[in-house]
């Protein structure tokens, strides 16, 4: 019997650790998700569960045109090529697969699209939206709310480096600052506007309230059961607050447009795009340098004016808790 596809790999991404690749816990995290939606595109051709012999051009390429029948957005169906692209290489360095099946495949092309922001008023929409108690949340947590939109806006993290902060990475005084632990296990420091550093300060009682611990190694976000928020926690809390306060969510991830309005802000009022290489946790500045194009295009109106941490530390956080 041949070796079963989902097996494979396991042994891929235990490989790429194994020789010191430079691969996170939410990157293993993301192959695995990707392998597993190649095993159910892959075993609706076979009709059974896929192996590798069932690896091959022809079934490859009907199960990326079903993706594309379900709708699968591009940029996902060039993610998974890209994934199952790097473990054809794997299996056949390894002499697991006789020929590369994605040789003659290529990825859907990216489309020729900048980066979404979202203007001032929807930043300040945000904030008050998040001041308030969700009548759906059980129970409601306005601080945490608060202190989310405050990182991912007035910080410009990604959800999962969010996620992975821990108390003693939120560093205050005169100039405060969040240690942020991006792709790659690379750390880099952010510094915090002091008017959002100082409602950063009023969410740490609430906090300690419902945390398990308070020791520095334990997680700045929490949620109300005291438990670590995780990178789906919080890009399912900002999708409410987009939903609460009538602000349309824009494509891809939910949390990553605060990112994005981070980084416009900090390119329109002139910060060095070095700088803001440095301040994001981009490995190439080239990546950056999209925000550069999206400054000079239609979407500068988007994120003018304030910095949004200067917008974020001018709306004081509501001091109620429950």
């Amino acid at each position: 019997m041949s070796e079963l596809f989902i097996d494979a790999g396991r042994d891929w991404i235990a490989e790429r650790r194994a020789v010191g690749r430079t691969i996170g816990t939410e990157t293993a995290k993301a192959y695995r998700a990707d392998l597993a939606s190649w095993q159910r595109y892959l075993e609706a051709q076979t009709s059974s569960a896929p192996t590798l012999s069932d690896l091959t051009a022809q079934v490859v390429k009907a199960a990326l045109a079903e993706m594309n029948n379900a709708g699968l957005a591009p940029a996902s169906r060039r993610r998974l090529v890209t994934t199952l692209r790097g473990l054809c290489r794997y299996l056949v360095l390894e002499s697991r697969l006789p020929a590369d099946p994605m040789a003659s495949i290529e990825a859907p092309r990216a489309p020729a699209r900048l980066p979404v922001a979202f203007t001032d008023g929807q930043i300040s929409d945000l904030l008050a939206t998040a001041q308030t108690e969700d009548p759906l949340a059980r129970p409601a947590a306005p601080l945490l709310d608060v202190a989310i939109a405050l990182i991912l806006a007035a910080g410009g993290l990604r959800a999962s480096e969010a996620a992975g902060l821990k108390l003693s990475d939120y560093r205050r005084g005169e100039e405060p600052s969040l240690r942020v632990v991006g792709k790659g296990r690379k750390a880099r420091v952010v510094p915090l506007d002091p008017g959002v550093a100082e409602q950063l300060d009023v969410y740490l009682p609430w906090r300690a309230e419902h945390a398990a611990t308070g020791s520095d190694t334990a997680p700045l976000l929490v949620r109300p059961d005291g438990r670590a928020l995780t990178r789906d926690t919080i890009s399912y809390r900002v999708n409410r607050l987009y939903a609460r306060a009538g602000i349309p969510k824009p494509d891809g991830e939910a949390a990553h447009a605060l990112r994005h309005t981070y980084a416009l802000s900090m390119v329109d009022v002139g910060v060095p795009i070095s700088e803001v290489q440095q301040l994001l946790g981009h490995e190439s500045i080239a990546t950056t340098g999209i925000y550069l194009k999206a400054s000079a295009s239609h979407l500068r109106t988007a994120a003018t004016a304030p910095s949004a941490a200067r917008l974020l530390a001018s709306k004081p956080a509501n001091p109620h808790h429950e």
